[in-house]
């Protein structure tokens, strides 16, 4: 073994192919995960409130799958909402529930702006959870409606203001796309760290790609639009046979460039529990690889390319060792370029893990980004040829 700065032209070619595929890399990193970063550190010092006088009455539609555990707090910490103008909040129930409704009632003695609708038992071929949230977009008074579930936990008193803050009277937004995050102490099972990896993954994608004016979805769990823009669209009159698909497919049907504003300032973020829980996360992921098949105007290609430029960089980098051997100069260039390559991902990623409130992870964070298309491949398999709940007749 010997180390000269002569190598064959094979390893020279490997090694341009290598850095060549890091700084494609780097640029996709700067491009889409850099930019949720530094979108999120400046949502609000770029944003600043405006006057009270200036928001505008809301209806908040809480939608409940029927279980009472986490829907008292909720429900309090909305109606404790520091929120200048008129707001009510709609409870919409999937069927009818003793404990919710007891909830409700208990809840109205002292505020009689909360209201209780559910969906009528015995409905077939049709998502309930579709036909809910129009019975409480058709039951709002105001023009505005912010949905969310009985799922989430709001951490501040500001997250109703925080949201309503892009709507005027006059201008041109009509969607406001917020962002749950997810509480990474709730989750101890193994496999917590690729789920917290993946969860923050998928969520860049989106927030990228609508921060840079193209939406394409949002999150069932926190997002604001216009009564008008859902009854002109027909509300979910297309995908009505999908049990799923009220915040992708529905949000790729109205969102356009100049009508929709990304908002993840730290008082609009909500909480998701137990979002990270195996199942949980397993079904979520699964329904959401379904749904996007029915989404046309949605990234299929620069975010899902990092991990197979990582995987070609890191490939030609050996590959230059191997072919120059027993010449080391070649091997010590393609570790430098791996090792750089490994820091790249954790400083990017790391950032992005703290930013969106997951995990903090590092170490991990190499191997977790690489072999993230692969997880995506096997989803995508599972997805098409699972048994869960897909169409409404399932």
């Amino acid at each position: 073994m010997y180390l000269s700065p002569i190598m064959p032209p094979a390893a020279l070619w490997l090694l341009f192919a290598s850095v060549l595929c890091a700084l494609l890399l780097a640029a996709i990193y700067f491009l889409r995960v850099r930019n949720v970063v530094t979108f999120r550190h400046k949502a609000d010092a770029e944003r600043p409130d405006k006057p009270d006088a200036d928001y505008l009455p809301v209806s908040v539609i809480v939608y409940s799958d029927g279980s009472a555990d986490n829907l008292e707090p909720l429900l309090r910490s909305i109606l404790a909402q520091d929120y200048p103008a008129a707001f009510e909040v709609i409870v919409v129930n999937e069927g009818e529930s003793p404990d919710v409704r007891d909830t409700v009632s208990m809840l109205r003695a002292t505020n009689p702006n909360i209201y209780l609708t559910f969906t009528p038992e015995g409905v077939v071929n049709l998502s309930r959870k579709k036909l809910g949230i129009t019975l409480g977009i058709k039951a709002a008074r105001y023009d505005i409606a912010v949905l969310t579930t009985a799922a989430v936990e709001i951490p501040s008193q500001l997250w109703l203001k925080r949201m309503m803050r892009p709507f005027e009277r006059d201008n041109k937004v009509d969607i406001v796309l917020g962002f749950a995050a997810i509480d990474p102490d709730e989750d101890t099972a193994r496999g917590r760290r690729r789920r917290a990896f993946d969860f923050v993954a998928d969520s860049v994608r989106w927030l990228a790609v609508a921060v840079a004016g193209k939406p394409f979805r949002g999150t069932e769990y926190n997002i604001a639009y216009r009564k008008k823009l859902f009854m002109d669209n027909k509300g979910f009159a297309r995908t009505l046979n999908l049990h799923y698909g009220d915040d992708d497919i529905f949000v790729s049907e109205i969102a356009r460039r100049g009508n929709t504003v990304v908002e993840i300032s730290e008082d609009s973020i909500v909480r998701l529990r137990e979002g990270n829980h195996p199942r949980i996360f397993t079904e979520r992921v699964l329904r959401r690889y379904f749904t996007e098949r029915f989404i046309k105007r949605r990234p299929r290609f620069l975010h899902s390319l990092t991990g197979w430029l990582q995987a070609a960089a890191i490939i030609t980098a050996i590959a230059a060792g191997a072919v120059a051997y027993p010449n080391m100069q070649p091997s010590i260039v393609a570790a430098v370029i791996i090792l750089g390559i490994a820091a790249l991902d954790i400083w990017v990623w790391h950032a992005a893990m703290k930013a969106l409130k997951s995990r903090p992870l590092r170490l991990t964070l190499p191997w977790l980004s690489l072999t993230y298309p692969l997880r995506k491949i096997g989803g995508r398999i599972h997805s098409r040829f699972g048994h869960q709940k897909k169409y409404t007749w399932d």
